[in-house]
């Protein structure tokens, strides 16, 4: 019986050329198909080996062997072969030339993430230290940087902030965050203390007569200070105090506020909270890099080492 289905059934090599005449249909760039047909030439050549030659003959057990075959490869090099097998086999069976599909519980490989780069608590103080407080301009970055670096606020939620977010007296900020949904979180006392400085000292000069509720103000007119600003600010301070180009992005503030609160045993659900994830799966990298800093630190100061 299997002898007369090897017969009748098209083999794989032609099966692949059938696969890629699909995908010109579905007008695939031509890289993506020439990519996708090399992987399936390696793939038949390996079921080839194994004495596969149509489709009826390819199970569960032989892909498993291709897949350790792929084992000496780069995680990213199993991905592309693993991936183009799969949903060959996936055409397949949406054709109906498979009734059983052998690659349905195949397991691709994850590639590991790598862990972001944090600044540190003495990078960070640098940092907030860098402007110049005895300008207006300086003195609103301060305040700005504190309330970043103590709420973990994304710096476009920092943009959006108007005087009636603030409620100093409660210790209280309220941000707006994706799909505009708000959010209470606490100020630390250094971001209160600087606010009320900016506050009386710096937005009355910053706002030369205008009436605006914008928080943070330009040095321009008394515009609202824009997103790329305060990031061109935040690149401009980082390279003052020598922090690696690997910590200048908008999340440096965020990913240290977590990081750093983290450390001093801060739950994750209240995190989640701060942070408005409304997962606290999201968080999970910032526990990655917890356990990171734990497993560092034991090293070097393990009584056992």
């Amino acid at each position: 019986m299997k002898n007369q289905q090897q017969t009748t059934a098209p083999r794989l090599n032609i099966l692949v050329e059938r696969y890629a005449d699909h995908q010109r249909e579905q007008r695939l760039k031509p890289k993506s198909i020439k990519g996708s047909h090399a992987a399936l030439r390696r793939f038949c050549a390996f079921l080839s080996g194994r004495g596969c030659r149509a489709i009826a003959d390819v199970g569960a057990l032989d892909l498993e062997r291709y897949q350790l075959s792929l084992a000496g490869l780069a995680v990213s090099s199993q991905q592309f072969y693993l991936v183009h097998a799969r949903q060959f086999f996936r055409w397949l069976e949406n054709t109906q030339q498979l009734f059983l599909n052998p690659a349905a519980a195949l397991c691709i490989p994850k590639r590991p993430r790598t862990l972001l780069a944090v600044p540190t608590e003495d990078q960070v103080a640098r940092l907030l230290a860098a402007p110049n407080i005895k300008r207006a301009a300086g003195l609103r970055d301060r305040a700005w940087l504190e309330v970043a670096y103590s709420t973990g606020a994304r710096l476009i939620e920092m943009t959006r902030l108007t005087v009636a977010d603030l409620d100093l007296q409660n210790g209280l900020l309220r941000l707006f965050g994706k799909g505009d949904k708000q959010r209470l979180v606490p100020l630390g006392k250094q971001a209160i203390y600087w606010l009320e400085k900016y506050l009386d000292q710096a937005r009355p000069k910053l706002l030369e007569g205008k009436q605006i509720t914008a928080l943070w103000l330009s040095s321009w007119g008394g515009r609202p200070l824009s997103y790329e600003a305060i990031y061109r600010q935040l690149r401009t301070y980082a390279k003052q105090t020598g922090l690696p180009k690997a910590l200048l992005s908008p999340h440096s503030l965020r990913r240290a506020c977590v990081t750093h609160m983290l450390n001093h045993g801060a739950s994750p659900l209240l995190l989640k909270e701060l942070l408005g994830h409304s997962r606290t799966a999201t968080l999970s990298h910032y526990l990655r890099q917890n356990i990171a800093d734990l497993k560092q630190t034991h090293r070097c100061c393990s009584p056992g080492r």
